[in-house]
């Protein structure tokens, strides 16, 4: 009878100086048809009573039982084991970016504090919602499609507990936050203002995104952060920011337009005003033999093609 080898990180901060990993094995005839939440409750109910974790619907639905599998962040309630079985073992540890508890439950509220501040709930626009409970406010099926998908995020973090900008920005807010966020903007019965709502998110690092795409994958409901981060960032170019985010991204795509390429010459002065950065990479440049006329991208062949494609992109996206 083969046995399958689960290594779950463990942590008690009362007792622990740091976190460590604790070996239990488990017969894969047991295991069969368990998801790991199923495997989790058999350790805890017949090996280690003292094991720590969070779980509640058991239906995908709760999002309380998101914890790292083989370092991939799933809902523990939605995966079978065996599927994730990898050289006879598979390996639980909790979410990053998060303060631990104890052992696989983390301390939610930070991310929740950072939801908070980008307001995401909806302060009725008078000319749409009406202020008697005999008249309904209307939503037409065309304006709901437009932040129906946005509302399927369950706060399970997975996606914040594999967010890299997390990781390194503590201003920033987090994918599932800025992918509310961007809900709100889109219903078209709220009444606070675009520009109140962007200031919000750019004041809560939305150019601090490296656009890693690691939320894409570890939504359990589909939702796309990173492309919902990034239509936030076209509503604060269009709202007139100035930041340097918003400079470098006109910039590239200025760039990308003339040439098909970024221009990384001028680059530092465009989005930041950077001089020296650029006399550095003017340097840079002339040591591996690039002589000045070539530190501009010249346009490929066939650019006008290119620059029709793009063009055709933005209406599609209009």
């Amino acid at each position: 009878m083969a046995n399958i080898l689960i290594q779950i990180q463990r942590f008690n901060p009362e007792t622990d100086d740091k976190p460590y990993m604790q070996d239990y094995e488990v017969s894969k005839d047991i295991l069969t048809g368990m998801t790991i939440f199923d495997a989790l409750a058999y350790i805890k109910d017949k090996l280690d009573p003292t094991l720590t974790y969070r779980a509640f619907c058991r239906s995908a639905i709760c999002g309380s039982c998101a914890m790292k599998i083989n370092n991939r962040a799933k809902l523990a309630c939605k995966e079978q084991i065996l599927f994730h079985v990898k050289n006879g073992k598979v390996v639980i540890k909790p979410l990053e970016n998060a303060k631990i508890i104890r052992d696989l439950a983390v301390d939610v509220d930070e991310a929740l504090d950072k939801l908070k501040q980008l307001k995401p709930w909806l302060e009725e626009d008078p000319k749409k919602v009406p202020d008697s409970t005999k008249s309904e406010s209307l939503v037409l099926p065309q304006e709901f499609a437009q932040y129906d998908k946005l509302t399927d995020c369950i706060l399970c973090m997975a996606c914040y507990g594999s967010c890299s900008a997390k990781s390194v920005s503590d201003n920033y807010a987090g994918p599932f936050q800025f992918t509310k966020a961007l809900r709100f903007i889109k219903d078209s019965r709220d009444g606070v203002d675009i520009d109140e709502r962007i200031e919000l998110c750019l004041d809560n690092g939305l150019w601090d995104c490296v656009q890693c795409q690691m939320c894409l994958a570890a939504c359990p409901k589909g939702l796309t952060s990173a492309d919902d981060i990034q239509e936030l960032r076209r509503y604060a170019i269009a709202c007139g920011d100035e930041s340097t985010g918003a400079k470098r991204a006109v910039t590239w795509f200025r760039d990308v337009f003339a040439t098909g390429q970024i221009d990384k010459y001028n680059l530092p002065v465009n989005a930041k005003g950077d001089i020296a950065k650029r006399e550095e990479l003017a340097k840079e440049f002339a040591n591996r033999g690039i002589s000045p006329d070539k530190f501009a991208p010249q346009p490929f062949e066939k650019i006008d093609e290119f620059r029709k494609f793009i063009r055709k992109v933005e209406e599609e996206v209009k």
